[in-house]
């Protein structure tokens, strides 16, 4: 008898330009601002002081004057996997009344989305 395997966990980027790919089929206006990635200490700084703010969530949404804010990680994810800057940013943003979603799957970014007003 052969053993079953499962299916390897998809990577965080693919599960991001699946819901990517979901919200602009359902009309969402979104954007994904690249924060993460290796860069030299002089690049890093230049991109701070362009505005650069790490810990950013990866996806912002827009439709109909709302606005969410979704954080994407690999399911089965753990608390430990957002890093100190993203709990950091996340809180900044939510005492600024812009809660932050952390979301797994496509699925679960169109409830976060539902959650947040959006029409989708």
């Amino acid at each position: 008898m052969q053993a079953v395997t499962k299916p390897p966990v998809p990577k965080e980027a693919q599960i991001q330009r699946a819901i990517m790919a979901r919200l602009q089929f359902l009309g969402v206006l979104a954007v994904h601002i690249p924060n993460e990635g290796k860069r030299s200490a002089r690049a890093g700084q230049r991109l701070k002081g362009e505005g650069m703010r790490p810990g950013w969530p990866d996806i912002a949404a827009y439709q109909n004057g709302r606005h969410a804010l979704l954080e994407v990680k690999r399911p089965g994810y753990r608390p430990s996997a957002v890093s100190d800057s993203q709990k950091d940013c996340h809180a900044l943003l939510d005492e600024h009344g812009f809660p932050v979603a952390i979301v797994t799957s496509q699925d679960e970014a169109i409830d976060a989305l539902r959650i947040a007003g959006f029409r989708v």
